[in-house]
């Protein structure tokens, strides 16, 4: 490892703000990906990056490299990494960072429970600086800080409280185990609680074929519909993903739906506002009984819940629903987008609280053969809607396309600061 220049590392809030510029990082390893091989035969590695400045949705940086050998062979999330000469871009709201192998440079350090200031892996053109040691040290104390000030066993938190920022401890029941394509394992977990809304990029389109749609899911395939139906309708399922190195997963063997305390968790969000629980290698799995009193309390809330009136309204919406639209049917009872996917009629009316987080187009002319595309969500899922042609304009009570495009920003968030909840009917269609 060389010792010939100084580099000056930039906090990730203040990168983030430098598109089309190589910075230098030195940061928090959240989570890492499995490499990947492109059609040219490189190898892809994707890992996500966190520090005091930005702990919560972190920041991606794209490695690629001519042979596996060349990517950082990550021990452990936790451990520490300085990027050198690493492009700051922005793509759909994303921010990321792309290590070009010609120019770019890489140290990994261990996390925070070792004294040693010498890296176990730099690439060949790495440079150390005078203030490596510096930052190193910083930087594991920030994360031990993390654990000690933010884990609270004797106070475990409800999904309705999630914090991107916060290791904490839930209590929850697991209702379903699955695998990645990378075999990670994925835990579906429920507490009868709404997780806060997610802040969502919003981007135009343009153009449709030059445009990823938004996610539905963070799973690389959604449920099966026999899964889907033995879920609960009411309350958000969070998708927790464990760690390579988390030795937790054989507590859940033999229980069948198992209430559990996860012991500090942590959780991120995705670019397209989905939460996404992580499994540290540090984090806990206790199995709980069905009469231990937290459990009883979640169920005796969602009991309570469900039983009222307003039971399947999202909790972070007011009863009293923004004018921007109305429904033709004001008698209805609300009911949830998870009602809506596990319902077995071909077709069903229903009408449902709902965020719109997506639209495609994103200008509107309305010559009676428009097509619109809008992603909506609530607590318990997201969807994508289709309005057709005439249906289109129906639907939106003959406006003009510069009326419709005006609510449709105020729907989306971006012209007002009002709640984006609105009632929506969706027939749904075979």
């Amino acid at each position: 490892m060389k010792r010939q220049r100084d580099y000056f590392y930039l906090p990730l809030i203040d990168a983030m703000k430098s598109i089309g510029v190589k910075v230098n990082l030195f940061a928090l390893i959240e989570h890492v990906s499995q490499p990947t091989i492109t059609s040219s035969s490189d190898v892809v590695l994707e890992l996500k990056v966190v520090d005091p400045t930005y702990p919560g949705l972190g920041v991606s940086v794209m490695f690629w490299a001519d042979a596996k050998t060349s990517l950082p062979n990550v021990k452990s999330t936790g451990d520490i990494i300085s990027h050198h000469c690493v492009m700051m871009k922005l793509r759909d709201g994303e921010h990321y960072c792309v290590y070009d192998k010609r120019c770019s440079s890489f140290a990994l350090f261990e996390g925070m429970n070792t004294k040693n200031l010498a890296p176990y892996q730099t690439s060949t053109m790495y440079n150390a600086t005078e203030h490596d040691t510096v930052q190193l040290e910083q930087m594991r104390e920030w994360s031990r800080e993390r654990i000690s000030h933010e884990v609270s066993t004797e106070h475990p938190l409800k999904l309705m409280q999630l914090d991107p920022c916060a290791i904490f401890d839930l209590v929850c029941r697991v209702l379903h185990v699955s695998k990645t394509s990378s075999n990670q394992q994925v835990l579906y977990v429920w507490d009868g609680t709404d997780a806060p809304p997610g802040l969502q990029f919003i981007t135009s389109h343009p153009d449709q074929q030059s445009t990823s749609p938004i996610p539905l899911q963070l799973e690389e395939t959604p449920l099966s519909k026999d899964t889907l139906c033995s879920l609960p309708c009411v309350g958000t399922i969070l998708r927790v993903f464990a760690d390579k190195n988390f030795s937790g997963m054989s507590k859940l063997r033999g229980h069948e739906k198992p209430w559990v305390q996860l012991c500090n968790l942590t959780c991120t969000m995705h670019f397209s506002g989905i939460w996404r629980g992580v499994l540290q290698p540090f984090s806990k799995i206790q199995i709980l009984s069905g009469q231990d009193n937290s459990v009883l309390d979640c169920l005796r809330k969602y009991d309570s819940r469900i039983n009222k009136p307003a039971g399947r309204y999202p909790w972070m919406c007011h009863l009293s629903f923004s004018s921007t639209t109305v429904t033709d049917h004001p008698s209805m009872k609300c009911s949830t987008l998870m009602e809506l996917l596990t319902n077995t009629k071909v077709e069903n009316l229903i009408k449902v609280i709902v965020r719109v987080v997506d639209v495609y187009p994103s200008e509107y002319s309305f010559q009676g053969q428009d097509d619109i595309w809008l992603t909506l969500e609530d607590p318990t899922a997201r969807i994508q809607a289709l309005l057709t042609g005439e249906h289109a304009k129906i639907f939106f009570g003959g406006q003009s396309a510069e009326a419709v495009n005006k609510k449709m920003r105020t729907l989306l968030g971006l012209t007002s600061l009002a709640s984006s909840f609105f009632p929506f009917e969706w027939k749904k269609r075979s």
